[in-house]
């Protein structure tokens, strides 16, 4: 008779879950290349802006949401409220519900504190990862949490260095640094498209759309939210009639 674990015993589970993990910080590596100088800037701006390097890190520990970050520390430097700061906050980051919604199913885990674990860690760039490879992953929630630990720390690693350099750094809003982030997303947006381009193209039209509109008439709180809405409608309409159309012609 064999030694080997059978597939359901703990130990067998325990090594396909550090597998996922690892495959996780593995597909995290291309969020890794784009957090690491967008982390940076913010730990200049934020050391620019008043902040200490352990308060800019503390912020990136604790919130870790860069557009969030950026706005927060505009607001510190300009004096605004704690109110003000936490409804703006609120507001950029509303979305994220939105993120969690659609993959919490695929997650398989009901324990709340997990799911909180694994909400916090969510990002943009992390959801655009695991919406396109959690479905290949033989256990989906470490390996979601193998794609929010290379981000986090990352993330937090850039910020310190960015802050603690930050005095004797100026002008860094002209080295193209804030343009990595929005470089980094299009291109993994691009490589889920696969044969779903038009729907993809229009998705993104509708939601480039909806910003700017919102933005024409200065609700810029809401451009974020309101093209994630807008964009989610389309998506999921288009889906339903390019499904209803393929179940019709056959």
């Amino acid at each position: 008779m064999g030694t080997h674990p059978s597939p359901r015993s703990p130990v067998a589970a325990s090594t396909a879950g550090r597998e996922a993990f690892v495959r996780g910080l593995v597909q995290g590596m291309p969020i890794v290349a784009g957090y690491l100088p967008i982390g940076f800037a913010y730990g200049v701006i934020a050391a620019q802006g008043g902040l200490s390097p352990l308060e800019a890190l503390a912020m990136s520990l604790i919130v870790f949401a860069g557009s969030a970050q950026f706005a927060a520390v505009g607001l510190l430097a300009g004096a605004a409220s704690a109110a003000t700061v936490v409804a703006t906050t609120f507001l950029i980051n509303l979305r994220h519900a939105l993120f969690g919604a659609a993959l919490a199913p695929r997650l398989g885990e009901h324990r709340l504190g997990r799911l909180a674990l694994a909400a916090f860690g969510l990002t943009d760039e992390v959801f655009a990862v695991a919406q396109a490879t959690l479905g290949s992953a033989g256990r989906p929630l470490p390996y979601l949490y193998g794609l929010e630990v290379a981000a986090y720390s990352s993330w937090c690693v850039a910020s310190w260095l960015g802050a603690s350099l930050g005095e004797a750094l100026r002008g860094v809003e002209g080295w193209g640094l804030d343009y990595a982030l929005p470089a980094m997303f299009l291109a993994l947006i691009a490589l889920q498209l696969g044969e779903r381009r038009g729907r993809g193209l229009l998705v993104a039209v509708v939601a480039a759309a909806t910003s700017l509109g919102l933005g024409h008439v200065g609700w810029t709180r809401f451009q974020v939210l309101g093209a994630a809405l807008m964009g989610s409608a389309v998506g999921v309409l288009a889906e339903w009639y390019g499904s209803r159309s393929s179940s019709s012609s056959s």
